[in-house]
């Protein structure tokens, strides 16, 4: 319990300091706890709790309210009673066709690969911001002005992608004025954007259009001798290119998502099927009846837990075909489990199904732009800065060992690999080498070696011969070999 108290109070200190993605593998780094995860159904942020308690209040609400409408007034009216637990049991009994499992399963499966897919490409400078530092290298001004605006271009594009995607990023920057007041933009450039999308009537999207301009300032710079040669160029064009589509592919995925009827198709059977289990679920006291001829006599009431054995009568069934063996536990414990699961099976898809919001599992763009931006300008700036060696503080040792502390030095568990082939051991007479060859190795070769004899006496005959005595009738030819064995 204590643990528990310190892992939940670690967290919460964490919380005070940002609002990120949540990570909690920190709290799950070795196995071998007793209760393993369930440490970590004690976080709130980002949790199933979080996700479904809104949900779970309302629809529980409604199933108690049911419940003490049924327990104390359709009691008193038989009629009334029989008709509500008939539409109970069958609630109960066809709430089962729902393919729910099937339906959630596969459509999380595809939400959650379609949601690692984006986070892949997310488009990160640092390839080209290390490039721009060793291909077009130079302390002058020019050189740091063009490292530096190639840098700013490139976020500028990717800013304008996640404008397209993400609300949050909307909302930072809503206009090119907004961009122009945070830097990454000029006066200029802001007027150019805007005859573009007057140009294409604002219908396409673009983004690639600052990646342009780097690209073109990357040809200047070769012009002017600042880089190398063609082939630094190429590289540092491509990878610029290669930022650009990654911003395209950000805005496909804005653009194109999973089919709505698909969406629609499990959403609707999640909350169909919770819907039947309001009623489905309900723990019911049907009268029991006895049959006499050609009727149904009442008996006793459904039997009480706290007297299971005392107030149920033998013989007895109820008309409505509820189960007896049913107590009345009053709390529904595996429907509340399983509103968790499914439910929350349902929000991990709602949440990832669009992960530029503001949920907590959503990726963190602001970040992304702020570290992308200040990650390249610190890249491009150390260009041409002086690096000597040093001596190898190893002391030309061919096989250096790095020191441990005290703590670390207590893992010591994988010094080696472990390989499938470790606990082979022959004995001396098995690892002896055979001089042994087996009859098929031998036939083999002697097969072909006489198969090559053959040809090779084909091939040294005259032509003329060789006319003449196919005019004579065909005879077996057999080769006499060294193991006796014939060859054709």
């Amino acid at each position: 319990i204590h643990f528990y108290k310190r892992t939940l109070l670690i967290h919460l200190e964490r919380e005070k300091g940002y609002k990120m993605t949540i990570s909690y593998t920190h709290l799950s780094h070795t196995a071998g706890w007793v209760g393993g995860l369930m440490r970590l159904l004690f976080l709130w942020r980002g949790s199933l709790f979080k996700q479904v308690w809104p949900d779970f209040l309302v629809f529980f609400g409604i199933y108690f309210s049911f419940s003490a409408v049924y327990r104390f007034l359709l009691v008193e009216y038989e009629d009334a009673k029989v008709a509500y637990e008939l539409f109970c049991v069958y609630c109960e009994k066809f709430s089962k066709v729902i393919p729910i499992s099937f339906l959630l399963g596969f459509y999380v499966t595809q939400v959650v690969s379609r949601w690692w897919s984006q986070f892949m490409t997310l488009p990160w400078p640092d390839t080209l911001a290390r490039y721009l530092a060793v291909y077009l290298p130079g302390t002058d001004q020019k050189s740091r002005n063009y490292r530096r605006t190639i840098c700013r271009w490139v976020n500028l594009g990717n800013v304008l992608a996640l404008r397209l995607v993400s609300y949050k990023v909307m909302v930072r920057f809503p206009t090119y004025e907004h961009l122009v007041e945070s830097g990454l933009a000029t006066n200029r450039e802001m007027i150019q954007l805007k005859q573009m999308d007057e140009l294409v009537v604002n219908k396409h999207q673009i983004t690639w259009f600052p990646n342009m301009w780097a690209q073109n300032l990357l040809r200047k710079a070769r012009r002017e001798d600042l880089i190398a040669n063609d082939w630094f160029t190429h590289v540092l064009i491509k990878e610029v290119d290669s930022m650009a589509n990654m911003n395209g592919m950000l805005i496909c995925y804005g653009w194109i998502n999973i089919p709505l009827v698909y969406t629609q198709v499990v959403t609707l059977a999640v909350y169909a099927y919770f819907v039947a289990c309001l009623f489905g679920r309900q723990y019911l006291l049907p009268t029991q009846y006895r049959q006499e001829g050609d009727k149904f006599i009442p008996v006793s009431d459904f039997p009480i837990v706290s007297n299971w054995t005392g107030t149920r009568v033998p013989g007895v069934v109820n008309i409505v075909g509820y189960d007896n063996d049913v107590a009345d536990f009053y709390v529904p414990i595996f429907t509340i489990l399983e509103y968790l699961f499914y439910m929350g099976w349902l929000k991990v898809a709602e949440t990832l199904l669009n992960p530029f919001g503001e949920d907590d599992d959503d990726f963190d763009t602001y970040y992304l732009i702020d570290r992308n931006l200040q990650v390249s300008y610190i890249m491009t700036d150390e260009a041409g800065l002086p690096i000597d060696p040093e001596m190898d503080p190893f002391d030309n040792s061919n096989a250096p060992e790095l020191k441990h502390t005290n703590l670390s030095a207590q893992f010591l568990d994988d010094e080696r690999p472990v390989m499938p082939t470790d606990c082979v051991n022959l004995t001396a007479e098995q690892s002896n080498i055979t001089s042994n060859v087996s009859l098929r190795s031998s036939m083999l070769n002697v097969n072909v070696g006489s198969k090559l004899n053959l040809a090779g006496n084909i091939l040294a005959t005259p032509v003329t011969q060789r006319r003449r005595s196919s005019q004579e009738p065909s005879k077996s030819v057999f080769l006499t070999v060294p193991n006796g064995a014939p060859g054709m």
